[in-house]
């Protein structure tokens, strides 16, 4: 019955995100005339078939992606709102000790990330997003087998680290090869799945933990991650050209016009390349205040006073926001330039945790909640299309590879959270902290200028034609 009503709403999240895929569909058929007619952006549906039909492929491989991340990116991350307290209360262990265990995997799972950059350069993308659904999923079943910290730990590690395989960098490769023009919001949908199931996942598990133990609730979401294993299999295609496809579903490969040419992506020049660093050290520090807010929002509401349920809802209330945010953000990439979107993620996220500072009750700590998941959402999408803007869609497997290195800082908000608690009974050192960081990731990204990227001039090329 639990695996019933599990499995009924991730259908439902699911079908949901295809019904905004078709709107977007219908919406571009309108406003991209520019769009060869037989593409999927604006060809008409025959008489008697239904416009997810004739859908670009990439989008179902982005849906597929976006899937990936709800379960697995999710479920190492929001499903400890719904977790933390049980865990502690079965088997007497402190928010301190999980919130190392956090750490401690995160630091892996982050560790993994340029590993499955060069992994996703020399294997198929396919076998390795179907392996990563079956090892992630394998992981998380038997976190709920098991009452010793240290192998907890362990199983958590290689839950957090089968992240960036199953969508991840992964999804991230896949949309940087099957879309060009609306690679941003490609970008927001593939990582709109993490915040989506920050939406339903915590209150599933809660219910699952309430009624059927932690045990189960473990089982349930393991279950349903392996389930993605054959999916991937039989979906996923590694690029357009494999289809005899183009990118964005157009007729011809994008005309770049004049490009900058590409700085060295290799190993050594990048290490010798200042803008990689402040790129990855913006990115990584922000990343590291939104994933260690963004986890443990239940716990800070009970602590102000508010009671579980409600709390869980504004928890998840805040991870709907950064969905949408995702999107959000995603779009502000394709409109303006991605770099402009950076600049103002960072600012919005610094001046939004600002408002966790105010009195604390139901109504603040809700407009606190919304504005702050609405902007850190965006992170995650802001990231991979600032990579491809500033290095070329050619080098994004490198580049990518070397920024995703600085995105260990992440796993250093865990015990800042936790101690933050311990030593003071909140989170408002915590968040004091957090906001003088990000003020210091907005100063790094400022460093990155827009005469530097090498799609610069194609976009402005684009932008004109428009």
């Amino acid at each position: 019955m639990a695996v019933l009503a599990a499995a009924a709403v991730l259908a439902f999240v699911t079908g949901l995100a295809e019904l905004v895929v078709n709107i977007r569909t219908v919406e571009d058929a309108i406003t991209c005339p520019q769009v060869p007619a037989q593409s999927f952006m604006c060809k008409a549906a025959p008489a008697g078939r239904n416009i997810g039909e004739d859908m670009f492929y990439g989008w179902k491989i982005s849906l597929l992606s976006m899937s990936g991340n709800f379960m697995l990116q999710g479920s190492v991350l929001y499903c400890m709102n719904a977790f933390m307290e049980p865990l502690c209360t079965a088997y007497g262990w402190t928010r301190a000790e999980i919130n190392i265990s956090m750490a401690a995997a995160s630091l892996v799972g982050q560790l993994a990330m340029p590993v499955a950059a060069s992994l996703s350069s020399r294997y198929s993308l396919r076998k390795l997003m179907a392996a990563g659904a079956l090892v992630g999923g394998l992981a998380t079943i038997l976190q709920g087998m098991t009452g010793n910290i240290m192998l907890f730990t362990l199983l958590l590690t290689i839950a957090w680290s089968a992240t960036q395989i199953c969508g991840g960098v992964v999804g991230n490769a896949l949309v940087s090869n099957w879309f060009h023009y609306f690679r941003g919001r490609a970008f927001g949908m593939v990582n709109a799945g993490t915040s989506l199931s920050g939406v339903v996942l915590p209150l599933v598990t809660m219910v699952l933990i309430n009624h059927f133990g932690v045990g189960t609730a473990y089982l349930v979401i393991g279950l349903l991650t392996c389930a993605l294993a054959p999916m991937a299999w039989m979906l996923v295609r590694d690029t357009p050209q494999t289809m005899h496809l183009h990118p964005d579903g157009r007729k011809h490969d994008p005309i770049m016009g004049h490009k900058r040419p590409a700085p060295d992506t290799s190993l050594k020049g990048l290490l010798h390349s200042p803008r990689a660093y402040c790129m990855g050290m913006a990115f990584g520090l922000a990343l590291m205040v939104s994933s260690s807010v963004m986890s443990q929002m239940k716990p800070r509401f009970v602590d102000l006073g508010i009671a579980p349920y409600p709390a869980m809802l504004l928890a998840c209330s805040a991870a709907l926001c950064a969905a949408l945010g995702k999107y959000a953000w995603g779009w502000a990439c394709d409109r303006f330039t991605p770099l402009a979107a950076a600049h103002g993620i960072m600012l919005a996220c610094a001046l939004s945790l600002c408002l966790g500072f105010l009195p604390a009750n139901l109504w603040s700590m809700t407009v606190f909640s919304l504005s702050f998941g609405l902007c850190v959402g965006g992170l995650w999408t802001v990231l991979p299309a600032v990579v491809s803007y500033y290095y070329g869609s050619g080098n994004f497997l490198p580049s990518y590879k070397f920024v995703s290195i600085f995105i260990v800082l992440r796993c250093v908000g865990y015990p800042i959270m936790g101690y933050s608690y311990e030593l003071t009974g909140g989170y408002g050192a915590a968040d004091a902290g957090f906001v003088v960081l990000l003020l210091l990731s907005l100063g790094l990204s400022m460093y990155l200028r827009e005469g530097d990227a090498v799609e610069a001039a194609a976009r402005r090329g684009h932008s004109r034609k428009r």
